[in-house]
């Protein structure tokens, strides 16, 4: 069988059979468009039922968490790059983050299935930056827009210390103490979402850069208190999400 390495990594972590698809390369090869084919047209019903849809774990519970790891290609994001990024570049000097899309898409991945929410609503997060010597407190995160989570977290002070968050969002440099620091008692966070290895993420200049053919590697944590069903389907619609940047521009 012909197939790309970029199209065997994506039918890795999408969990699909190579041997199911119709090579559109060469002699037959297996490209990426043909996974992401697959991919728009899934044998799942719509986000009305969500509920039928669900990513496993990929590794045991570690530490009280359930496991997600995946890999995701964010050409959808490098094709609207430019025309987003010019429009930040007016209050954003030029500049937006891809941390900004993660955080928008972790939020509206948990928030889907808010059992686990507290009952003021509030969905807090901490963000770690430069291999998380900067903590940013971002609170109330459910609630704002991309555009305003990437305003404030470009000018944030760091977090306080009785910030306690219910997501954290750091880089695989970030360490179990710089996270504990920030930690109040025993509370844990609910989800935390780490970047692996030397993904680029800290921003994108305006015409400057393409993501193109990025994959953005992460592990995904759900706190093992939440109902199992229910850690699974944030992990599976937070996958769907980052490959659907244009539906984190939406609040709804």
């Amino acid at each position: 069988m012909l197939i790309s390495p970029l199209a065997k990594r994506l039918c890795a972590a999408q969990g699909i059979d190579p041997a199911t698809l119709r090579g559109s390369g060469p002699r037959g090869r297996i490209m990426a468009a043909d996974v992401r084919a697959r991919r728009t047209t899934p044998p799942l019903r719509q986000a009305t039922a969500m509920n039928d849809y669900a990513m496993k774990p990929t590794r045991p519970q570690k530490e009280g968490y359930y496991v997600y790891d995946a890999s995701v290609d964010m050409a959808a994001l490098g094709a609207i790059s430019l025309p987003i990024a010019v429009q930040c570049e007016r209050v954003l000097e030029n500049r937006y983050s891809l941390f900004d899309y993660i955080i928008r898409a972790v939020v509206k991945a948990c928030n889907a299935y808010p059992a686990w929410v507290e009952s003021s609503g509030k969905i807090d997060v901490l963000l770690f930056e430069q291999s998380g010597q900067d903590a940013v407190a971002i609170p109330d995160a459910a609630g704002k827009s991309i555009f305003r989570l990437a305003k404030e977290t470009n000018a944030a002070a760091p977090a306080p210390a009785d910030f306690t968050p219910h997501i954290i969002i750091c880089d695989a440099r970030t360490t179990r103490e710089q996270v504990a620091a920030h930690l109040a008692g025993e509370r844990r966070p609910a989800f935390a979402f780490v970047v692996r290895g030397g993904s680029p993420k800290v921003g994108i200049r305006a015409g400057r850069e393409s993501l193109h053919d990025f994959l953005l590697d992460y592990t995904f944590y759900a706190a093992s208190t939440i109902a199992p069903q229910e850690a699974n389907r944030v992990a599976a619609r937070l996958f769907k999400l980052l490959y659907d940047p244009v539906s984190l521009m939406l609040l709804a």
